[in-house]
């Protein structure tokens, strides 16, 4: 389906980042947009961002787990410990295949919980969307840009495909051109080859994005191409990242205070970490500078009056101490370290580098640019974080779907091949996923997704009789498109999978 078409037939464009700890929303109306418009107010929200927690809380009711609240109304409503509710969040990242992570274990699936939350989320935005546009417009108008990780496989792209399907974005019988997947750092680009106008970046020079948020750190480098066309972007290097994202900088931070409060009581009440930690992630986490010391105000509760030493770890009148120092040493480093390293690796492949730009919320960490300029301030002459790097991801991924050749070639991650039985698994034809070099020998392989093709038999047909069919794939977007053409007919379909991880509800 042309642009021209989706714009004619939905010409309201909705951008969901879906995130590992935030999520967020962005829209336009594309015949007259050029900018797009965020959603900003979220229900119950409780400070100034542009996001909502990707969190969501559910109750049992009838033997079933059913989704009660989500966003900031999660925490709010989940009620005291032994209520038994569930609060659900970092789902996201199980989707990652390559993330070693604990299993799994509670009675949502995942898959089922990321469908939840979408809904969830896409129904408030509608609601504002139709109010800011005007009634006129409705879900049917809308069409859809959705965020991935670059470093996600097909597998798992496939599985947030159908979370949105049956969250209520797109039907199954829609059109897969209503509903792209954009990678993160692809859209955080677009943002940045938007916004970044002033450092005249021009044709042949490269930059690379590191989109560094709460679960993940991802990364890629462009070439840019000027022609009488216009400006557009090429990829250099394979998007690559990892799960070294900001709430691990979190983890370290209520371990420190675990470590710092373990000898001074027997008994540490179960909220009192998890509190000091969301007070640091939010208004202090960002603005660490590595030089000056931090000074976290606490709650007025009598468990501080309790301890026996207070000042021994740095508190006083009601306000606790840490040391610059000893923030990077067990908070900070162990994880921008590993940002680091990243970056590293994706300038040593790229050979040039005239810019570096810092996204996402991670990436508007005031410590984590003064490492970034102190590593690679002498290679690289231009290192920044564009304005409001918070939202890069969810307005480029507006601008992916205005623009979406605006990318003109990517690196293929992986190496694909068909099986040659058509008729396998009752009308699907497998298709062989390596990661890496092509295999030499293909007798060991096991199918690893499947191309849906109509039964073209009849129950008249001969035994042997066989139709010939012709395959074309198509690798210019974040997802693989196929064309099979049986019998003079042409049918698209996608690369499908099985869900991961899926399980009932119970």
């Amino acid at each position: 389906m042309s642009s021209s078409t989706l714009d004619k037939d939905f010409p309201v464009l909705v951008a969901i980042d879906f995130g590992t700890t935030f999520s967020g929303c962005a829209y336009a109306y594309t015949p007259h947009d050029k900018v797009p418009k965020l959603i900003s107010e979220w229900p119950s929200q409780n400070m100034h961002y542009a996001k909502t927690p990707t969190v969501s809380l559910y109750k049992k009711a009838n033997g079933r787990h059913k989704m009660a609240a989500w966003g900031w109304n999660s925490t709010m409503q989940r009620g005291p410990p032994g209520y038994g509710n569930l609060l659900l969040y970092k789902y996201k990242i199980h989707l990652d295949e390559n993330v070693d992570m604990p299993a799994w274990t509670h009675p949502v699936s995942v898959p089922n919980a990321i469908s939840d939350y979408l809904k969830a989320l896409h129904d408030y935005a509608a609601e504002k969307i139709g109010q800011e546009l005007g009634r006129r417009f409705t879900r049917k108008d809308f069409r859809y840009c959705l965020t991935v990780p670059a470093m996600w496989s097909d597998r798992a792209k496939d599985t947030m495909r159908k979370a949105a399907v049956r969250a209520g974005l797109i039907k199954q019988s829609d059109h897969p051109d209503r509903l792209i997947l954009v990678t993160e750092p692809e859209a955080a680009a677009l943002y940045c080859e938007r916004e970044c106008k002033e450092y005249n970046l021009k044709h042949g020079d490269r930059f690379l994005i590191c989109d560094a948020g709460g679960g993940t750190v991802d990364l890629i480098v462009y070439d840019i191409t000027e022609s009488a066309a216009g400006r557009s972007l090429a990829e250099v290097t394979k998007g690559h990242g990892a799960s070294c994202g900001s709430m691990l900088i979190d983890l370290n931070f209520g371990n420190l205070l675990i470590e710092k409060f373990a000898g001074q009581s027997a008994n540490i009440p179960d909220d009192i970490i998890p509190k000091l930690v969301e007070k640091f992630a939010y208004a202090h986490k960002p603005h660490f500078n590595g030089v000056d010391d931090l000074y976290v105000e606490l709650p007025w509760v009598s468990f501080f009056n309790s301890l026996k030493d207070p000042d021994a770890i740095g508190i006083d009148e009601g306000v606790m101490c840490f040391a610059a120092a000893e923030l990077k040493e067990k908070v900070f480093d162990p994880v921008v370290e590993r940002v680091l390293a990243l970056i590293r690796d994706q300038l040593d492949k790229a050979t040039k580098c005239s810019a570096i730009f810092l996204v996402g919320g991670f990436g508007s960490s005031t410590y984590l640019l003064n490492r970034v300029t102190k590593e690679f301030g002498t290679k690289v002459k231009i290192i920044s974080k564009p304005h409001r790097p918070e939202i890069a991801v969810v307005f480029g991924a507006v601008y992916a779907g205005m623009e979406p050749r605006k990318v003109t070639a990517r690196v293929t991650r992986c190496c694909y091949g068909v099986g040659g039985n058509g008729n396998s698994r009752g009308g699907s034809i497998p298709v062989f996923v390596v990661d890496g070099n092509p295999p030499r020998y293909t007798t060991n392989l096991s199918s690893s997704a499947f191309i849906r093709i109509p039964d073209v038999f009849k129950a008249t047909d001969p035994a042997g009789h066989e139709v010939p069919y012709k395959l074309k794939f198509y690798f210019g977007l974040s997802e693989i498109r196929v064309e099979a053409i049986v019998l003079g007919r042409s049918h698209q379909t996608r690369l499908q999978f099985d869900d991961i991880g899926v399980k009932p509800s119970r």
